[in-house]
């Protein structure tokens, strides 16, 4: 779907006029030590004279402070559509010494916004180019815009960015009676009202904000930033008047978007009906059709005018066989009213997108789905997922409030389920063998299934050079000095089925030799993307998961001939919020030799912990890592056999 054009300025929505250190006020504490640059002032000013009458005008200064500054922040876009104009961009760049450097109409482009998953879009973007940017240097620019329609205007203002601000200042005028919904989130900002002539002003200011640093496993930064948030209840587009002021209006113009479009053709009937021939159950029937639509329609989106916010004719997706995540949905909707199925058009916000407010009704959404009704509740399917099986949603689509668009017109906003942590679930299989040197070698075999399935396949779809990086970064998962000596990858055909990944892994002078004693790890899987959420001793944010998961893991080591334990670990399991593990040992005989077999499995059943349960958190994680960290002696079997005369009941195994 489409989204609002925004300012960018590489990672940030910035520009800037130099003041060198002396110019600069003294504070008590240097908000820009250790930043790649700083915002020195930046003005927004919004002017709301009709929901077709919109001017706003923005400027930015901001210093450069370091190279990867340079990189950051050489250059800025403003977006534009047919709605949205820019009456007038200017930049400069002033060095730390030297002539102010205007910028230049050569050095002012016009471009897509979007990648190339994209066939043509109407929503551009205009970017300057800095020249001579260097550390020290400060760059400015300015712009001013004109909409006519309200549904573009810019509506969210952070209190903070990825570098400091000095002064950030916003101001929005807009007739007295005019309909907007206005809120500050996550932080104390003061808004100054005053009122003029039937036309009211606000005015709020930020001053020396320190850069916002992410965490690591933190959610989504627009739940976590404080912001200004400014959303018109009345919007008119194409002379339709939308009630934005809650949900069912907002559901009700989208059913006029897509009422039209899901009108099944006789082409649509037919192959409906080929794919459920001798199909009774109205659930493999959806299976059937949804299936064909996630596999055999290629994603491309086509953003022309409303095109961003209305599907294409179901008739023309099924023709030309591609469109977006709209068109799909619609054309499956249709496919399914072809041989007698309901289905409904959903809004989503994705959760990488930042939660919705169930109390502030806006169309702030940027995907769509399907839902299905059930005598409890829907069934959800995104039929945009190439590799997502049946009943399954990608991780972003779940634990969202979305709005269901009945063929009434009216909407529903309802939660997308989670899944659990035994659907994307892992195995880990090692069998390993030590020789008589010291050396181990081994086999290292991933199942993956449910969202960690299809995490791992986007990321293997990379090219063939990232692939094998991407791959070694596995090896991670095993003890400290493995390496990996080949791999092979397995991609099932259906969607159901598990994605494998076996690696061939090698580990030299795995035995640390202590007199006659030998010491070794035995846990050669371990859990290091968890263990390290642990590192901070303090958290300002909570932890945060993409999805709830577990893990188990089976580990094989084979002893060399004539050796034994010492000692076999004790058992352990431990709880934490939100979170399981369990880890146990035993000791068996195949063959001639001795096999330790060492199974772990951890389960995240949460996707969020508080800040409040960090510090139970953090003991949790950091019992994994001291149990990773523990050893074991390898002693004859001899001395064993000796031992075990002198104490005949002692038990071999820790069951």
């Amino acid at each position: 779907m489409s989204t609002k054009p925004r300012v960018v300025l590489s990672a940030l929505l910035s520009a800037a006029l130099l003041l060198t250190a002396a110019d600069r006020p003294v504070h008590s504490a240097d908000i820009t030590a250790g930043e790649d640059a700083v915002i020195l002032e930046e003005k927004w000013e919004i002017d709301i004279r009709s929901p077709e009458d919109i001017h706003e005008r923005f400027s930015q200064r901001l210093q450069v402070l370091t190279p990867r500054g340079v990189e950051e922040y050489k250059e800025a876009a403003v977006g534009y559509n047919p709605w949205v104009s820019i009456t007038d961009l200017r930049g400069s760049v002033e060095p730390p010494q030297g002539k102010r450097i205007d910028v230049k109409k050569q050095n002012i482009v016009d471009s897509a916004v979007y990648g190339s998953y994209q066939l043509y879009s109407s929503d551009k973007q205009r970017t300057i180019i800095f020249p001579g940017v260097v550390p020290g240097a400060v760059v400015e620019y300015s712009y001013e815009k004109r909409l006519t329609n309200i549904f573009f205007m810019d509506d969210t203002f952070p209190l903070q960015e990825e570098v400091p601000i000095r002064l950030r200042s916003v101001s929005l005028t807009a007739p007295s009676s005019f309909p907007l919904r206005i809120a500050v989130h996550g932080g104390h900002i003061e808004d100054v009202r005053s009122e003029d002539n039937g036309r009211v002003t606000h005015r709020w200011e930020v001053r020396d904000a320190p850069g916002f640093k992410r965490e690591p496993n933190m959610p989504p930064n627009e739940d976590i930033i404080g912001k200004i948030t400014i959303v018109p209840k009345e919007i008119v587009w194409d002379n339709h008047q939308i009630d934005a002021s809650q949900w069912a209006g907002i559901a009700s113009w989208d059913w006029s978007l897509v009422q039209d479009r899901l009108t099944p053709t006789p082409e649509i009937i037919q192959l409906a009906h080929d794919l459920t021939a001798g199909v009774t159950d109205p659930l493999e029937q959806t299976r059937r059709l949804y299936d064909f639509v996630r596999s055999k329609v290629t994603y491309v989106a086509i953003h022309l005018g409303i095109g961003g916010w209305q599907p294409h004719a179901a008739a023309d997706v099924l023709r030309n066989r591609y469109g977006d995540c709209k068109d799909k949905a619609t054309l499956l909707i249709s496919m399914m009213r072809s041989v007698g199925l309901k289905g409904y058009p959903v809004l989503v916000r994705t959760r990488d997108d930042g939660l919705i407010d169930r109390d502030a009704p806006s169309p702030s959404f940027n995907h769509a789905i399907v839902a299905v009704p059930q005598e409890a509740g829907y069934l959800f399917l995104d039929p945009t997922s190439e590799m997502a099986p049946f009943g399954d949603l990608p991780y972003v689509d779940q634990g969202v409030s979305v709005l269901v668009v009945k063929d009434d017109g009216t909407g529903e906003l309802v939660d997308t389920p989670l899944s659990s942590p035994e659907t994307n679930r892992a195995n880990r299989l090692v069998t390993a063998i030590l020789n008589s040197l010291g050396d181990l070698t081994g086999n290292y075999v991933i199942d993956m299934w449910g969202q960690t399935r299809l995490e791992m396949i986007q990321q293997l779809e990379s090219k063939p050079t990232e692939q094998a990086d991407f791959i070694k970064d596995l090896v991670s998962t095993l003890c400290p000095g493995a390496v990996m000596t080949a791999h092979e990858v397995t991609i099932p055909s259906r969607p159901a089925d598990p994605l494998r990944i076996t690696i061939r892994f090698e580990v030299p002078r795995f035995v640390t030799r202590a007199g006659s004693f030998e010491v070794l790890t035995p846990y050669l899987v371990r859990f290091p993307y968890l263990t390290r959420i642990a590192a901070y001793p303090a958290r300002r944010s909570p932890v945060y998961f993409d999805y709830p998961y577990s893990v188990t893991s089976e580990t094989r080591l084979r002893l060399p001939p004539g050796r034994t334990l010492k000692k076999v670990p004790a058992d352990r399991e431990s709880t934490g919020p939100g979170l399981a593990a369990t880890t146990k040992h035993e000791l068996v005989r195949e063959g001639d030799y001795q096999v330790l077999v060492v199974r772990r499995s951890v389960s995240v059943s949460k996707r969020e912990i508080p800040v409040s349960d960090y510090p139970a958190l953090r003991d949790f994680l950091s019992g994994l890592s001291q149990e990773e960290s523990k050893a074991i002696t390898l002693q004859s079997s001899a001395v064993s056999r000796s031992l075990d005369l002198q104490q005949p009941n002692r038990l071999v195994t820790g069951l």
